[in-house]
């Protein structure tokens, strides 16, 4: 995209090590929320299919409480998704600058696709709870007239089809933005796949893998999110019965099981696929802690069986949180190994700029022009004359001569000024923030009126009144 490249400017090691740490926490981020929002709504669906199939409300409540998981948070789909993809968008090209690998369309093709999922995911949402106070009002006029029921039947099957088509949207378009977040971020390390085409880049091993493992961990997390909110935050939710209470728990804790298992098995396909150019030791450290935490995930999950272990979903639901943050640091390592020259490129050319530039500061025969007279006109008319003493300050005639000879003095005294006639001035002068250049020429102009050389007074600009002059004591 040029219009991000033209946006790219060389930086040094500093500002691309803090670039680096942006993308991190941003896939951090969006790894963890997209995979959450998969779980949440596929979860969601699965109990809103079995409510309907078997005819039981308390699935359709479990679909309500699980689409709460990636939607219960106003605004959480802007902060958790949509701004870790404009982070992307901006720091990739940053990073690759000067290599072929353009990910920025495939990014934002992610974020388009991306946003159509969450419409639709609420949509959904909207739709599972226009249904549940439909079946409160259903049961409760049933008994007084059957007759008003069935003139809304019409508008309660709408409803029903309406959640089922955009939550099927939802989760489709939600796997299609996860696949080209998954392929953007492996072609941004793979530089096998740069200059080639689309499907390549989609239908490689490690963006599949990657896929797969994004929404296998994201089920496991929406299952972990759900079980610490009903059953350990605060007390849990208040169930209608024990018995609603265990149907909850052993539909959830099934698929949270059930991911777990599968995530060792798609995370060691998804590292075998990694390019050889972006591997390291480091890297696999990452995916092994990663790993490691999904292990204590599901052992807290299978505890969950037993009554008195349901507090223990507290600690699944950080360990597979930190698993994800291990599952980024994965992959932003394998980009950091795999664009290392480049990095070390990009950082040259700044260093090389900054050496050039300070090289022609050094070198340039001709200094600043500086406008001495203006500064007088602005700066120090409204506290110093040259030829009469103010309340203010002194009669720059009466002070200025001590200083013949000694201009370095005059300089440094106009650079720092410190008080030297306490008894007249104990105030002394106030420092004009005037740049070494500026303050080497008012010293010279300075020497220059009061040691005959040009006029003894200096009167104001027409164009800058005295009034706007600050004090010069």
């Amino acid at each position: 995209m040029e219009l991000f490249n033209d946006l790219v400017i060389p930086v040094g090691s500093s500002h691309l090590t803090l670039i680096r740490l942006m993308l991190y926490i941003s896939a951090s981020f969006l790894f963890a929320y997209t995979g959450l929002l998969f779980g949440s709504v596929f979860l969601s669906y699965r109990a809103a299919s079995k409510a309907k199939k078997d005819n039981d409300f308390r699935y359709q409540k479990l679909a309500q409480d699980l689409i709460k998981v990636g939607t219960g948070i106003t605004g959480m789909w802007f902060g958790l998704g949509i701004v870790p993809f404009l982070s992307f968008i901006l720091g990739y090209p940053q990073l690759l600058a000067g290599t072929e690998g353009d990910v920025v369309g495939y990014i934002i093709v992610g974020l388009l696709v991306f946003s159509m999922a969450v419409a639709s995911i609420y949509v959904y949402k909207n739709s599972l709870n226009f249904k549940s106070v439909f079946y409160s009002f259903k049961t409760n006029v049933r008994s007084k007239s059957e007759s008003i029921v069935e003139d809304y039947h019409d508008l309660d099957e709408d409803i029903e089809n309406t959640g089922a088509f955009t939550g099927i949207w939802g989760i489709l378009l939600l796997i299609v933005a996860t696949w080209f977040l998954s392929g953007a971020t492996t072609y941004a390390y793979d530089n096998s796949m740069w200059g080639q085409s689309i499907f390549e880049m989609l239908f490689s091993a490690n963006t599949t893998f990657k896929t797969l493992l994004i929404l296998a961990m994201g089920t496991a997390f929406a299952s972990a999110v759900y079980m610490f909110y009903a059953f350990s935050w605060q007390g849990g939710y208040k169930f209608a019965n024990e018995e609603v209470k265990n149907l909850s728990k052993n539909f959830v804790r099934k698929f949270g099981l059930n991911s777990a298992l599968l995530i060792p098995l798609l995370y060691a396909f998804q590292i075998v696929s990694i390019p050889n150019n972006a591997l390291s030791g480091l890297m696999f450290v990452f995916g092994l802690l990663s790993l490691l935490f999904v292990v204590f995930f599901a052992q807290s999950i299978y505890l969950t069986k037993a009554e008195e272990h349901s507090s223990g979903i507290k600690y699944g639901f950080m360990f597979i949180m930190i698993s994800f943050a291990m599952f980024a640091a994965q992959d932003q390592q394998a980009f950091h190994i795999s664009v290392a020259e480049n990095l070390n490129s990009i950082s040259e050319i700044h260093t090389k700029a900054e050496e050039e530039r300070h090289a022609g500061y050094a070198s340039s025969e001709e200094a600043p022009v500086v406008d001495a007279q203006a500064i007088y006109d602005t700066r120090c008319i409204a506290c110093h004359k040259f030829d009469k003493k103010q309340l203010t300050a002194p009669a720059y005639n009466d002070v200025i001569p001590k200083y013949e000879g000694k201009e370095a003095e005059l300089v440094k005294f106009i650079l720092n000024p410190y008080p030297q006639n306490t008894k007249d001035y104990p105030a002394g002068m106030a420092n004009q923030g005037l740049t070494p250049a500026e303050s080497k020429a008012m010293a010279k102009w300075l020497l220059g009126k009061v040691l005959g050389e040009g006029d003894k007074e200096a009167e104001p600009s027409a164009e800058k009144p005295a009034e706007e002059a600050t004090a010069s004591k």
